[in-house]
């Protein structure tokens, strides 16, 4: 369990220096933190991405939070895959938007 050691280790360092600046991709931790969701979306121009991921990748302080955004969306797309929505769940939806005045693709409107 040496990386664990070694997480806690960064993540006190982290807590400790509180950096509001890094060095990597010239932007503040809190513009690439903000921008992470998009970065990872691949919405950014090729300048910004560059930017946002150098940062993402190499600030001590903004790595963890990279690392487990990428793991929570890797489970759930895992689960989605494995998963499938039970048929109550999927009638009470399509009545929900019946009664909002949605009808499906394809359906006759009364």
């Amino acid at each position: 369990m040496k990386w664990v050691e070694e997480l806690r280790r960064l993540l006190r360092k982290v807590r400790q220096e509180e950096p509001t600046e890094c060095a990597p991709g010239g932007i503040p931790c809190e513009e690439a933190t903000a921008r992470t969701f998009e970065w990872l979306d691949g919405e950014l121009d090729p300048e910004m991405e560059e930017r946002v991921g150098r940062h993402l990748e190499t600030c001590a302080r903004c790595y963890p939070m990279l690392v487990f955004e990428r793991s929570f969306r890797e489970a759930v797309a895992r689960i989605a895959r494995d998963e499938k929505a039970p048929d109550e769940l999927k009638d009470r939806i399509m009545e929900s938007l019946k009664e909002e005045g949605y009808s499906s693709p394809g359906a006759s409107r009364e």
